[in-house]
């Protein structure tokens, strides 16, 4: 039998996934075109069975109702009870997929511990058994003692809306593995929900937690292909698990927005059947924020030769240090040496360098290896940075050594487009709201646009997907959220500038440091 065939799967030869399905004429990750496998022998399966038979005694009935599973119809995984819209698990996937549903949630259960209550829990339970009217008033209390939770607000909006049709969206947060980003990210999506549905355009959003795990990231994305009520999905929160997924939603003609996953690489995911395009982002791409860095290292603080701090395997890091290291060489600057963050002792490296300025592009897995290396270089040569290393827990644990440092982002309430969200975002939220709020906001903004453009209703379906998907690639399409004018270049990248900031001494984040944008 052929080693890229194993019963309900096939490996692609290109890229080596080996969960495509049986049926797949593409790899689920990469596109490559897949070479039909021949279904084994019917003798060789009898032989199988009657071994199992032998050897498991009741192995033979568990093998019989595999590959009658493998052959049925998937039906739409959509749940026949509307007030909760469960996940149910699709009886004909493997188990790993089936399992998928435990990690998405429209109200029925908490997706994160660190603010989670009794009155949260007992919403939650009220939600599973559509007892819209406990939860909501569990929700409200919860509110009122925790006002900066976006899962609460997101559960309410959903229970407030109980049975009423509605248009429904998910969003995709690695919550187990970051959880004050995925905070921060949802903030925006809850913030845009809440407006959404006191003006009448009723929004229902179902959260999900990646855990910034490659695999899981593909399970989800398969499961929320399979709901056909599910519209779009904003998401995922980062750029390795976007590009797990993003084949998956661009098969299934599902838009996917990602407010944060700046990699190159997502822009070569294929498009979809049709030919069009479904995969976007409303933050810019790493191309054009290593380029703003390389030239402010050139023009704004006049060094040259750079030693640049990356982690060999994030394409999030990777696509920023090409970026960077292209322009700088380019326009008369060198990389004079290369640190894998991911190796043993990165900081190790600092010593006897011959750089004059130091490069920090570190991704959120190698986060604590990159605060081992600020704390190394004790402010004593430059220090510029890509966008991941702004975080509040950065300026808490290293911000005398930070300060500064020049940091890339696409967006700063002090330097907003847009005047008043910064300040509905403080008045919600009681505190000050970063990039990857007002970024998963304008995602939101993106889809409310495209829907009444497409005139899409809820319950639309395949149909509602491709015509959203159709109204975001026409010509001259427009949207305006937290940071202005947001407007696609053909292959979904968004077409903006980026914003460098400083760290400070200040008072506004109570660390004793700032991020203060560069005038």
């Amino acid at each position: 039998m052929s080693g890229d065939f194993s019963y309900n799967h096939v490996k692609c030869p290109k890229c080596g996934h080996d969960q495509n399905p049986s049926t797949a004429s593409k790899c689920e990750i990469c596109g490559n075109q897949l070479k039909k496998a021949t279904v084994p022998p019917i003798a060789y399966l009898g032989a199988m069975i009657l071994l199992g038979g032998a050897l498991l005694g009741g192995g033979y009935i568990a093998l019989k109702d595999k590959f009658t599973n493998s052959n049925s119809t998937n039906p739409t995984n959509t749940s026949t009870n509307t007030s909760t819209t469960q996940f149910t698990p699709d009886p004909t996937t493997n188990s790993s997929l089936a399992d998928a549903g435990q990690y998405i949630s429209f109200g029925d259960r908490l997706l994160f511990t660190t603010t989670s209550n009794p009155d949260k829990q007992a919403a939650a339970t009220a939600y599973a058994n559509g007892d819209f009217p406990t939860a909501i008033s569990k929700l409200e209390t919860s509110l009122k003692t925790n006002p900066n939770d976006p899962e609460a607000l997101v559960f309410l909006n959903n229970a407030r809306l109980g049975k009423k049709d509605a248009i429904q969206l998910a969003v995709v947060l690695p919550i187990s593995k970051s959880v004050n980003p995925s905070l921060e990210l949802l903030r925006g999506v809850a913030q845009a929900q809440d407006e959404a549905n006191k003006s009448g355009n009723l929004i229902k959003v179902a959260i999900a937690d990646d855990n910034n795990d490659p695999d899981r990231a593909q399970q989800i994305a398969n499961t929320l292909a399979k709901n056909n009520d599910i519209l779009a999905v904003v998401g995922h929160g980062t750029s390795k698990s976007s590009l797990a997924a993003a084949p998956i939603y661009s098969q299934n003609q599902l838009v996917m927005i990602a407010p944060t996953s700046t990699t190159s690489e997502l822009t070569q995911v294929p498009t979809g059947g049709d030919g069009t395009n479904y995969i976007y982002r409303t933050i810019i791409s790493d191309q054009f924020t290593g380029t703003a860095l390389a030239r402010y290292m050139l023009t704004g603080i006049k060094k040259r030769n750079a030693v640049v701090f990356y982690n060999s395997g994030s394409s999030y890091s990777k696509s920023l240090r090409a970026a960077f290291s292209t322009t700088l060489g380019l326009e008369g600057g060198k990389v004079v040496s290369e640190v894998d963050l991911s190796k043993e002792n990165p900081e190790s490296q600092l010593a006897n360098l011959k750089a004059d300025t130091l490069v920090l592009l570190p991704d959120s897995d190698t986060m604590s290896q990159a605060i081992s290396v600020i704390k190394a270089n004790k402010n004593r040569i430059p220090l510029l940075a890509g966008d991941a290393v702004y975080r509040i827990e950065n300026l808490k644990e290293a911000g005398r050594e930070l300060n500064g440092t020049i940091i890339s982002t696409p967006w700063h309430p002090l330097a907003s487009p847009n005047k008043t969200f910064p300040q509905a975002a403080t008045k919600l939220w009681n505190a000050n709201v970063n990039w990857r709020t007002a970024l998963s906001y304008d995602a939101i903004q993106v889809l409310k646009v495209a829907i009444a453009i497409a005139e899409i209703t809820p319950k639309s379906g395949q149909q509602g997907r491709v015509g959203l998907a159709k109204a975001l690639v026409k010509s001259g399409f427009e949207a305006n959220g937290a940071t202005g004018k947001i407007q696609f270049l053909p292959s979904g990248d968004r077409n903006s500038n980026v914003l460098l900031l400083q760290v400070k001494p200040g008072n506004s984040s109570g660390t004793g440091f700032d991020f203060v944008p560069i005038r």
